[in-house]
């Protein structure tokens, strides 16, 4: 009961931002859930790591429970995954993104290390439920889970304000040059504008590694360096100070050292990763700094 209780007064508050989300996951997605125990058990999941988080004391009771819950929901989704239809979709997407919170939010609890291949796994999750949601978009349409498809209006962003962090990105796009490494680059800055608006600052960074073509993909599993440079400036979006969403605490510094794990010497000169990781730095401080105008 401990744990349903932070749920539904702490948790579903601090997963996404704005009004509408929290209706969905304080409401919504309980109320679907009285009739679908897997999504009892995925929220429990990502309430304890909630919990373990922001009670570091308590920290291996919180991870036991985290486990505990997912243990149980994690068998029942693949079974449920192996025989979707539009009827078990809404149960599926919704499942699909507790378990990609878990995905996120677990490392930084369990004080774990993450290898890039490791990394790379973790976020194939992520990837499967972009699928789903993409598979099932009609059904999702109708259900209380749109908000995930329609991003909000476009607000004004005062001239020049985020130059240099567009300029980044298009003098990264400029250096590479295969078609897959180009195009993964054009969605950062489609992420950017997004970014701009207002969009879920602590979603992007996630959303946009699901979004990614699979042959980009493919070029980052086999560690080629222009496509590892690329996954790393999807940073920009999780490590701008003060707006790093607690279940992606930890993502910035885990991805640019694994990124800089796996890279020879040679490698690095040849990319000039020094450049590129100040620029990234810098980039997150920059945008940091236009959201806390925003909120001020």
């Amino acid at each position: 009961m401990t744990l349903m209780h932070h749920y539904a007064t702490e948790t579903c508050k601090h997963l996404f931002m704005g009004e509408r989300q929290i209706q969905v996951w304080q409401h919504d997605i309980p109320a679907l859930a009285a009739s679908n125990a897997i999504l009892i058990h995925g929220f429990l999941a990502v309430t304890a790591i909630h919990c373990a988080w922001k009670n570091p004391v308590q920290r291996d009771r919180y991870r036991s429970r985290a486990l505990h819950h997912h243990g149980i929901s994690l068998p029942i989704f693949q079974e449920m995954i192996a025989s979707a239809s539009s009827e078990t979709a809404e149960v599926i997407v919704a499942y699909s993104i507790l378990l990609s919170i878990w995905v996120f939010a677990f490392p930084e609890i369990a004080q774990e290390k993450l290898s890039l291949d490791e990394i790379l796994s973790a976020v194939d999750v992520i990837r499967g439920a972009r699928t789903v949601l993409r598979l099932y978009r009609g059904v999702v349409m109708e259900s209380p889970m749109h908000v995930f498809l329609n991003p909000p209006l476009p607000a004004p962003t005062p001239e020049n304000q985020d130059a240099s962090v567009r300029q980044s990105l298009q003098l990264l796009r400029d250096q590479v040059s295969h078609p897959s490494d180009r195009s993964a680059v054009q969605l950062l800055q489609t992420f950017l504008d997004r970014y701009m608006i207002g969009f879920d600052y602590n979603r992007l960074a996630a959303a946009w590694m699901a979004s990614v073509e699979d042959d980009y993909w493919a070029r980052l599993r086999d560690q080629h360096p222009d496509a590892v440079l690329v996954f790393c400036y999807s940073t920009l979006f999780i490590c701008a100070e003060g707006q790093e969403g607690w279940w992606m605490a930890g993502w910035s510094k885990r991805i640019l050292q694994a990124c800089s794990d796996i890279m020879s010497v040679e490698v690095k000169e040849r990319i000039d990763w020094v450049y590129h990781e100040q620029k990234i730095r810098a980039g997150a401080d920059e945008l940091a700094a236009i959201v806390r105008s925003r909120q001020g």
